[in-house]
């Protein structure tokens, strides 16, 4: 029987998403585009040469100069809770006279303002602040052309509020660069976040539509709702939050539920692909993940959640490590899919360590933030597979399950319908050549089996099937009918070679049958028909007729006519006899 599986479509699916994720490293070009040479020195990257002053000035940025500046690096300082914080850099940009620059940063406290010599170029302006969150956001602040001239350096001024934790400025390098280019890399970065989304959305779509055909849809539900949760999380730093009229503070609260969402899903899965159950540790941690999550969206004052939130960072860091050795342990022990299921959790662990940075204390790598986000959605494809070919494997086995008669571990009833009907389509559609079947009893099987008991019998049936298999050639297909029946599906024969195939199966079943019962049982009825096109239009058409054939055999030994060898049947078709 031809077996078909989900296997070749999740390979296929991984190798689009792949080639996808490829495509994505290379910008395009726009049509008609003329490459510009960019002057020497964009962008101009701020990372020396900042200076930074605590406290507001009662008249703003005209009393900047009161405040008392001191050398300080805004991707490291760390700022006084609750306060206000001035930072102030020189920059140069005569030899950039009449370009459109911008000031750019991946990321950056959510209240904040911008000067450019004097001018407000951006930020939400709220002081006291207003909004209540502990967002990064990306920004690109456009340079008043008019300022950038060649009288000498221009001033950058932030001002920013450091919420209610300890924390740096900067979650990137600021720059200033050409604002077109600027505008590119971020779309960039914004299309690699959404590209990612649908990635994750596509997994779990797959996971969805052949989880229902494995043993165990609960596992794969499960991980696809954590590939759905990461996906939304990682949609947090898409660019769109900072012009929308969104509150950073209900981003922030979302990005808890749906990280929490992430670890829960992932926790979960993974342990049901161990098959270890629910461990004193998970019993007690994920229940307070799920707490943290369902808190997030009520509580008042979202920024007190950034130590809550600390502490599930390490909580998941160590349940990530706990099934690292869990997965580990399975695979040196054999567990059937462990060592598939270690590579994609290592996948993971690469991912959400030094990529996205999840767990405490780990930065993430310094990457363009594009490169990032596709070196992590190439991580998580990896695990995406791994899960795709457990399931495939899964609904493969599951599948055959169905199909296999347990007791003899040949293919059942339903599988040979399915073997008949495929081959009979395809002679009729002239793809396929001739074939017949086979069907075959063993005779006083019912004395063999009540004198010896079932169990005897069992080893009977199982014997028979065996030396039916040896006997039979590759392209046959060898099945219990039912009971003590046996079906054979030959394939390339016709009217003519198919009594000669069936001796040949006579002989070793009889002599298996003899060996067995040490003579108590040697002999079986067979009856033959070859398939004809115009005459068997289902499977129930060949099997009718073969019936027929075998009851006429059956009937002949029944009246003390035993025949030796092949012979024809009064309908005039061929029956054999042992």
């Amino acid at each position: 029987m031809t077996k078909t599986g989900p296997a070749r479509l999740e390979r296929r699916a991984f190798l689009v998403l792949l080639v996808l994720f490829a495509q994505l490293a290379v910008p395009a070009r726009p049509a008609g585009a003329v490459a510009v040479a960019d002057p020497a020195g964009l962008p101009v990257v701020l990372s020396t040469g900042w200076r930074a002053a605590d406290g507001d000035p009662p008249d703003g940025i005209a009393g900047i100069d009161r405040l008392d500046f001191r050398p300080a690096d805004p991707r490291t300082d760390q700022a006084k809770r609750e306060g206000i914080r001035w930072y102030r850099i020189l920059v140069d940009l005569s030899p950039f006279v009449g370009q459109p620059l911008a000031f750019a940063v991946p990321g950056i406290r959510d209240v904040d303002e911008a000067w450019f010599d004097g001018v407000r170029i951006g930020g939400l302006g709220e002081f006291p602040p207003a909004s209540d969150t502990a967002h990064f956001v990306s920004r690109l602040y456009p340079l008043p052309t008019d300022r950038v001239d060649s009288a000498g350096p221009r001033e950058l001024v932030l001002r920013v509020w450091h919420g209610k934790r300890d924390g740096s400025v900067f979650r990137g390098t600021p720059a200033i660069g050409r604002l077109d280019r600027l505008e590119r890399e971020r779309s960039l970065h914004d299309q690699s976040l959404v590209l990612f989304l649908g990635v994750s959305f596509v997994v779990s779509v797959l996971l969805v539509l052949f989880a229902f055909h494995a043993r165990s849809p609960a596992d794969y539900l499960l991980f696809a709702g954590f590939a759905v949760s990461l996906g939304l999380y990682l949609m947090l730093d898409h660019s769109f939050w900072s012009d929308a009229g969104v509150p950073f503070s209900a981003v922030f609260r979302g990005g808890i539920v749906v990280l929490v969402s992430t670890a829960i899903c992932y926790c979960a899965a993974m342990l049901r692909f161990l098959g270890a159950g629910l461990p004193p540790g998970y019993r007690l941690l994920l229940p307070a993940f799920a707490v943290l999550g369902m808190a997030a969206p009520v509580v008042p004052g979202i920024e007190s959640f950034v130590s809550p939130l600390q502490l599930f960072r390490w909580a998941f860091a160590a349940l990530l490590l706990d099934l690292l050795v869990r997965f580990a342990s399975a695979a040196w022990r054999g567990r059937r899919s462990a060592r598939t299921d270690l590579v994609g959790h290592v996948s993971f662990l690469l991912a959400v360590v030094p990529v996205a940075g999840l767990v405490p204390g780990t930065g993430p790598v310094d990457l363009d933030p594009s490169w990032r986000v596709v070196l992590l959605g190439s991580l998580f494809l990896c695990l995406a597979f791994t899960v795709l070919w457990r399931m495939s494997e899964e609904v493969r086995r599951y599948r055959l399950e169905g199909l296999t008669d347990p007791g003899t571990r040949l293919w059942n009833r339903d599988a040979l319908y399915g073997e008949i009907a495929e081959r009979g389509d395809a002679v009729r559609r002239g793809k396929g050549r001739g074939f017949g079947l086979l069907l075959a009893d063993v005779d006083r099987f019912k004395e063999w089996n009540d004198e010896k008991g079932h169990l005897a019998g069992d080893r009977l049936l199982l014997r028979a099937a065996r030396a039916l298999l040896d006997a039979s050639r590759p392209q046959d297909f060898v099945a219990r009918y039912g009971g003590d029946e046996y079906a054979v599906v030959v394939g390339d024969v016709d009217g003519e070679t198919l009594p000669a195939l069936a001796s040949r199966l006579r002989e070793a079943l009889g002599a298996a049958l003899s060996e067995e019962t040490d003579g108590f049982l040697s002999s079986a009825s067979i009856g033959t028909q070859p398939y004809d096109g115009a005459r068997h239009r289902t499977p129930e058409d060949l099997l009718r007729d073969a019936d027929r054939h075998l009851y006429e055999a059956k009937e002949a030994f029944r009246a003390g006519h035993p025949a030796r060898t092949a012979r024809l049947t009064p309908s005039g078709n061929w029956s054999v006899r042992l």
